[in-house]
């Protein structure tokens, strides 16, 4: 009864306060927020009076309703600017206008930085991620995207092959796979590119060619896990997004044209032995063959090289208004190769389109990129040619059928390159679009809710055509001639819907922001191909098929599907307690029943410490922020179908006999049906810091990352698969390392009027494999595949050291520092390193890795009234590459053997070598080098009230190495064999804006 009676007194007491409650008066609040050094708006403040509280919109305007009548106080807040808390008095049914100008403090915290799915500030961001803009992009010809960023961000390696516009590998924080990619996951403007990591589909060079550098306005790097785990089963490698440039905010049309012309000249090449050296090794080690030189001075080199030329325009139109914007672009590129017959050319258009619809509710925005890429390839036997041919031979035979010199033998034997030059041909076309349509609702009855639909699409077609005339030498020789046509083509298609909360109130002591949706990919892909030897003609050339002896015919059509869950929720109490968790549940056809689906869930953790009391003013410190993160991830960019057996049909050579019969048979593959992902968890530490106002302001982290089920290619005992090698889950590796970053504004402009800011870069990762097969016999993979002998490899994989460590004998040298050669008793030329009295593949041992154990970079710019000058320098520490023109050219019995005299290289002079000694470690070179990548000029000016800009810019202005190869950034793998040459190259041009 007493419970009863204390009920009805509070139902009571609430009906007697209600009407009370419902006539306290209150009022509005409304204005804008603006930057007081700009006067922009600012969009994101978070405007709070009372308990009332909201955030500005695009245009910096806001509303509060429903505040308390009376005075108070009302505070404005961003990180980036300091706070400003202004007095208001609100009256009854009043509206008031409080327009604020927040001063900037440390500005960089408060810029907008993509992530996935969706945008952060970059101060509340809480794993390692790096934005560069296109103010701090690498300048000069720049053909591949991936080079705009190169030595800009801590712990990304960017190795490109020369060869204009080749394939380039970005590395971020080391590889993490042995036979899966380890490139990374790109996405433009929202679209995924390919099927996984790496650009997608190209007729040989780099896929994102396709993709005008000068379109691009920003480029993010999701560095660590944590910030890439969104993408799950993808990014394991890092995920780079590229944004590309869209309207501006001008409100008529805005025209840009910009020109350029260029030229590149081969800066280093092999250091091989000139027509006189040559003789004379040739009458001291083989003067039996005397007579088959020809008494030239043939610079084989000089041949095939050239001043290589190229231009570039680019012309964009943009424009605006308060509901609408556009950027239409047009862009054409022309540039040779410094050797002959390499090229490339491309015709790029582009089309960004926002529109605002239903009182700015509904954005809708549209991306659609084309290009079409004409690609000419050096013939792949020249650069090995040009470095054995001999260099007494000439050039010209008239009673050659191909009117050039070359040997008359069936023996192996080098080959004019001026004569493949001439008539082999090797090209390619790379048709590509990449596009979507993205709209953004903002749900009008419950703020902060956004529902998004992504739907893009990426269709690529690559043709490839080679052929080698059958009376070219090497071809009389070996396949009497070869024609090779490849049409392949790709589409894929991306569905993604999710929904955003972001109220601008507060959950708890702090603010929340949740994105929760679908993903669903797919991809078919066709690869057909036709390839003939022995042709029996070569009157149609490469515009037709020659009837031939040997006819193979191939079509592979692979489809692919990914289907994917992902959440994130981030949290935020006043910019100072900071944490995010995410979640990816993929489903990929790659993989068996069973093993198709995969969680990689991340947490994140961040604490600004300078908002602490102890520590306000202290030493001038403006910004520290303090994370730790953790996430797992996946890869799944392997070959498809390879939990499935594959059939082949035996030829003549594997035929069955059961009697006196021989049977044709379809035998399948050994397979592991329980093939998987690839998982990586890494751990990172980190922080942010500022000084000055972020006058100097900077990043530091530590990080480690352990991959696991690593995917090899291993020996089975026999008997126990339909095999004698399986592609199986059987390996683990670990990277660990330290990126440090630093910003700093030098000189602030005074009344000189000159301005120096910088950026320095440094990261150190140390890379190690773990296991191999541990419940199997193999305990090393050797790889790293040379020319020179049969089937030799100089690189292994092997636990407890760096991947694709060499792998080679520990030479002797004499007390001259002379390399010991003794054939005749090989312990005096090599250690003994088991000591049994015996130099045999025992006695290797893993000798350093091609991998920088440091990669520095560092970055200025400076202005001076209306002229500016950047500079980019860039040094790799601890990388080792194997010189192998050396190794296999390097012995004077390439004068003796078999085949014809070969060239020999230079190195044969200090070591004497008379037999190829491709395992010794004195091939193996410390290539630590620094290059000035980069130094650009300009001067910006007007002309008829209209901007311009001109320009010269140096790439590859010097580079300062002890390597005594072409190039010591030889490739991932750090082997040197007839690598394409770098340049250097002088560019100057042109941008007007009217």
């Amino acid at each position: 009864m007493r419970r009863i009676h204390y009920l009805t007194c509070v139902l009571l007491a609430l009906t007697w306060t209600a009407p009370l409650v419902a006539q306290q008066p209150t009022g509005s609040i409304r204005g804008r927020i603006t930057d007081n050094t700009t006067q922009q708006p600012i969009a994101g403040v978070t405007i709070a009076v009372a308990s009332r509280s909201t955030q500005t919109r695009e245009d910096g305007r806001f509303t509060i309703s429903g505040v308390p009548a009376g005075s108070d106080l009302l505070r404005a807040r961003m990180i980036g600017y300091a706070q400003i808390n202004q007095p208001v008095m609100v009256g009854e049914r009043d509206t008031v206008v409080v327009d604020l100008a927040l001063v900037a403090q440390a500005i960089g915290l408060s810029e907008v930085v993509v992530t996935g799915y969706g945008q952060q500030r970059a101060g509340n961001i809480t794993g390692a991620v790096t934005a560069v803009g296109d103010s701090q992009f690498n300048t000069g010809r720049v053909i591949s995207p991936q080079l705009l960023i190169q030595s800009k961000v801590a712990g990304v390696q960017v190795v490109d092959n020369n060869d204009p516009g080749g394939g380039l590998s970005i590395r971020i924080r080391g590889a993490t796979s042995v036979n899966a990619s380890s490139e990374p996951l790109y996405v433009v403007d929202g679209v995924p590119l390919g099927n996984g990591a790496g650009g997608g589909l190209s007729a040989g060079r780099d896929p994102l060619n396709y993709l005008n550098p000068h379109d691009i306005e920003s480029i993010t790097v999701l560095r660590d896990a944590s910030a890439a785990a969104i993408y799950g089963s993808n990014a394991a490698n890092g995920v780079v997004l590229i944004t590309t440039k869209s309207g501006g905010t001008h409100q008529k049309p805005q025209f840009e044209y910009t020109t350029s012309a260029s030229a590149s000249s081969v800066t280093r090449l092999p250091s091989l032995m000139n027509a006189a050296q040559f003789a004379t090794a040739l009458n001291t080690y083989a003067p039996a063959r005397d007579t088959l030189l020809l008494g030239a001075s043939t610079d084989w080199f000089g041949l095939i090289d050239r001043t290589a030329y190229g231009q570039e325009h680019n012309f964009a139109v943009t424009n605006s208004t308060s509901d609408m914007s556009y950027r239409l672009s047009l862009g054409y590129l022309n540039q040779d190769g410094i050797i002959q017959a390499s090229s490339t050319k491309r015709v790029s258009l582009g089309l960004n389109y926002s529109q605002q619809l239903f009182n700015d509710r509904l954005n809708v925005h549209t991306s659609v990129r084309g290009s079409r890429a004409v690609d000419q390839f050096t013939p792949g036997d020249v650069l090995g040619n040009a470095a054995a041919m001999a260099p007494t031979q000439p050039v010209f035979d008239s009673s050659s059928s191909t009117g050039y010199w070359d040997w008359k033998t069936s023996n192996a034997a080098p080959s004019n390159p001026v004569a493949s030059l001439t008539w082999a041909r090797d090209h390619g076309t790379t048709w590509r679009s990449v596009g979507n349509m993205q709209a953004v609702y903002r749900a009008p009855f419950i703020e902060g809710l956004t529902a998004n639909v992504n739907l893009g699409y990426d269709l690529a077609r690559a043709d490839r055509t080679t052929f080698y005339p059958n009376n070219l030498a090497a071809q009389v020789r070996q396949g009497q001639g070869l024609l090779f046509l490849a049409n392949n083509s790709q589409t894929n298609e991306v569905l993604e819907s999710y929904l955003g909360y972001s109220p601008s109130h507060s959950y708890g002591p702090g603010r929340l922001d949740v994105v929760g949706g679908y993903s669903y990919e797919q991809s078919h892909a066709e690869y057909p191909s036709l390839r003939e030897t022995s042709l029996t003609t070569n009157v149609l050339g490469d515009n037709g098929i020659p009837v031939a002896g040997n006819v193979q015919n191939r079509r592979d059509i692979v489809d692919y599907k990914l289907i994917s869950f992902f959440g994130r929720m981030n949290y935020n109490i006043n910019d100072r307690y900071l944490a995010a968790l995410s979640v990816r549940r993929d489903g990929s056809s790659r993989f068996g029943p069973g093993n198709q689906w995969g969680t990689f869930p991340s947490a994140a953790l961040a604490w600004r410490i300078s908002q602490e009391s102890f520590l306000q003013g202290v030493g001038g410190l403006s910004d520290l922020k303090l994370r730790a993160s953790w996430a797992k991830t996946g890869n799944q960019a392997f070959q498809d179908y390879l939990q499935y057996p594959t059939y082949t049909y035996s030829d003549g050579q594997t035929q069955v006999q059961f009697g006196n019969v021989y049977t044709t048979t379809i035998r399948p593959s050994a397979v592991d049906p329980n093939i998987h992902w690839e998982k990586t968890t890494a751990y990172n530490v980190g922080a942010d810091f500022g000084f000055s106002n972020q006058r100097i302001s900077g990043t530091i982290d530590w990080y480690t990352k352990n991959t696991s089920d690593l995917i090899f290619y291993v020996p089975i005992p026999a008997g126990t698969n339909l095999g004698n090698y399986v592609t199986t889950n059987i390996g683990s590796m670990r990277n660990r390392g330290l990126e440090l970053s630093v910003n700093a504004e030098i000189l602030r402009p005074s009344a000189t009027g000159l301005r120096w800011t910088a950026s320095v870069t440094a990261a150190h990762n140390r890379n190690e494999l773990l296991t191999i097969n541990p419940s199997r016999s193999v305990s090393k993979i050797l790889t790293g595949g040379i020319s020179g002998g049969v089937g030799n490899n100089v690189e292994v994989l092997e636990p407890g050291v760096p991947v694709n460590s060499f792998f080679v004998y520990q030479q002797r040298y004499d007390a001259s520092g002379k390399p010991i050669y003794d054939t005749g008793t090989p312990t005096n030329m090599y250690v003994d390193q088991n000591g049994d009295g015996i130099i045999n593949d025992s006695d290797r041992r893993p000798f350093h890795d091609p991998t920088p154990k440091w990669i520095l970079g560092q970055s200025s710019y400076f202005n001076y009234k209306r002229f500016d000058v950047s500079l980019t320098l860039r040094a790799y520490l601890g990388n080792w590459v194997y010189n192998n023109v050396a190794s296999s050219l390097g012995a004077y019995q390439n004068l003796t053997g078999s085949s014809m005299p070969a060239n020999l290289h230079t190195s044969v002079l200090t070591t004497g070598f008379v037999v190829p000694q491709y395992y010794s470690d004195y091939f193996v070179e410390d290539a630590s080098f620094l290059r000035m990548d980069n130094i650009t000029v300009g001067y910006a000016g007007t002309y008829r009230g209209q901007q311009f800009h001109l320009f010269g810019t140096i790439q590859n202005a010097f580079t300062i190495t002890g390597y005594s190869g072409v190039d010591p950034t030889s490739g991932l793998n750090g082997i040197d064999n007839n690598i394409y040459p770098r340049a250097r190259t002088i560019s100057t041009g042109l941008d007007i804006r009217f």
